[in-house]
């Protein structure tokens, strides 16, 4: 195994909690609604800036984009990502594995978590949803980032907290690996599919990936 794609939002970035805030704080803004985390779950598959298209009238979606990342932004310094998942990306860096990233989030929300908590250096490829025609459970993201990585499905695992990450790393051929490892995740119960591995610890996933 040399390469590791993975999800993003609940998987290697804490940014589920940020990301309800910002939705949250906007939707108020321009819709005078309340959501709770689960609705805003439930609006995921789009890009943020899908969602807001959806959910608000024309003439709102810039100001309410413009509102999104700047809450979106402000939130990271407040909240500082995991140690262990910095850890964990250390060590397979170290250890020579190539990572990348296959996110239904947009290029400038995912380049904003990125920069924020100094993420970027770890990956060498991020492919996000504006980036596909077809989001995630179907795998065009996945294949997009073995293609840049000239890597094959035999070598390759993908990892991700939802039902969509283990479909998607299933129809691309590749190993699936399913992580409940953070304290918000879009997966809180058993997944459907179930993974072809599933991990709680992120120290334990490190030890299994290298050996250990």
């Amino acid at each position: 195994m040399r390469t590791i794609l993975f999800d993003f939002d609940g998987t290697v970035a804490d940014t589920l909690p940020l990301i309800f805030t910002a939705f949250r704080s906007t939707f108020q803004q321009f819709l005078q609604e309340h959501y709770t985390d689960e609705q805003i779950v439930a609006l995921f598959g789009p890009t943020e800036t899908g969602i807001l298209q959806n959910k608000l009238p024309t003439h709102a979606h810039d100001n309410a984009l413009a509102h999104f990342y700047r809450v979106y932004t402000d939130e990271h310094s407040r909240v500082q990502n995991p140690e262990n998942i910095r850890s964990m990306l250390d060590e397979l860096h170290t250890a020579g594995i190539q990572m990348g990233i296959v996110t239904g989030k947009g290029r400038t929300s995912a380049d904003i978590s990125l920069r924020e908590w100094g993420l970027d250096s770890y990956f060498s490829v991020v492919i996000t949803g504006d980036e596909v025609t077809h989001p995630k459970p179907h795998p065009e993201g996945i294949f997009t980032a073995m293609k840049q990585l000239g890597a094959t499905p035999a070598e390759t695992i993908f990892v991700g907290d939802s039902d969509a990450d283990v479909l998607a790393g299933r129809a691309a051929g590749l190993r699936t690996v399913g992580v409940n490892w953070l304290l918000v995740t879009q997966k809180s119960g058993k997944f459907d599919p179930e993974p072809d591995y599933h991990f709680t610890d992120v120290q334990a996933f490190t030890d299994w990936i290298l050996g250990r």
